[in-house]
């Protein structure tokens, strides 16, 4: 069973929520379903890893919104 991760961290400290997903396609649509800083002071990093080992990752930034991809 191939395993995506999900990962979503505030201001620099450990990922506080993660979610495990077993299909490309609801891990993709959950990833982007991200799409600000939530309830990070100064930024918010999602990650997506991939079975493979890839890693896509989204910072988004309180500071003029700004948004970081990887």
């Amino acid at each position: 069973m191939n395993n995506y991760k999900i990962t979503v961290s505030y201001d620099g400290k450990a990922p506080h929520w993660s979610m495990q997903l077993d299909n490309a396609l609801d891990a993709v649509n959950s990833y982007r379903s991200f799409i600000d800083w939530g309830f990070a002071d100064e930024y918010s990093t999602v990650n997506l890893l991939e079975p493979s080992g890839k890693m896509h990752t989204k910072i988004f930034y309180r500071e003029n919104r700004k948004v970081v991809t990887k």
